[in-house]
């Protein structure tokens, strides 16, 4: 009798920690799969924010290209959020942006001159959340006939974009 009680007493230990690992195992897949599932939504959101201050910075340079008299070239500046030692602004850094004749940013017209404006209007990498940003030119006149049609495209490799109309200065929103 003892040893068949032995050999139950294993039996049952090794039934245990067979359950403990599964347990283990089950909880981490779905740990894994619920973050994994969660990601996409996070680059989404990045995208979205880099789409609204593109969107802010394109505007910002037709309203000061307006109000310096149509010139080729503005100057965006951006300011600190405080205020200096002598309570005035302080001026964190300037970038120059070329205006075409409508008052939009512009280059030249190809990906090369999309990865331009991003880099004009944005001053910031093409990244999101450790992705490239790709820049892809559309030419108006070969998708509608159109050349105020023409548009940048900014988007990951797979899922959301947004859309820059070179001729109008309309940042379209965030697509999947």
């Amino acid at each position: 009798m003892l040893k068949s009680e032995a050999t139950e007493e294993r039996n049952r230990s090794i039934f245990v920690n067979i359950s403990v690992v599964a347990v283990f195992v089950g909880l981490m897949l779905g740990f894994i799969l619920y973050l994994n599932s969660s990601s996409p939504d996070v680059r989404r959101l990045s995208l979205e924010k880099l789409a609204e201050g593109f969107n802010t910075s394109v505007h910002n340079a037709h309203w000061q290209w307006q109000a310096e008299g149509r010139p080729q070239i503005v100057m965006l500046v951006s300011y600190a959020n405080k205020l200096g030692k002598d309570k005035k602004l302080v001026e964190t850094k300037r970038r120059p942006i070329f205006m075409s004749h409508q008052g939009w940013p512009k280059s030249t017209e190809n990906s090369a001159g999309c990865e331009k404006i991003w880099d004009m209007v944005l001053d910031v990498p093409m990244e999101v959340e450790g992705f490239k940003v790709i820049a892809e030119y559309y030419n108006g006149e070969n998708l509608s006939g159109d050349k105020l049609d023409s548009a940048c495209r900014f988007r990951l490799s797979t899922g959301p974009y947004f859309e820059y109309k070179l001729h109008l200065g309309q940042v379209l929103k965030v697509k999947s």
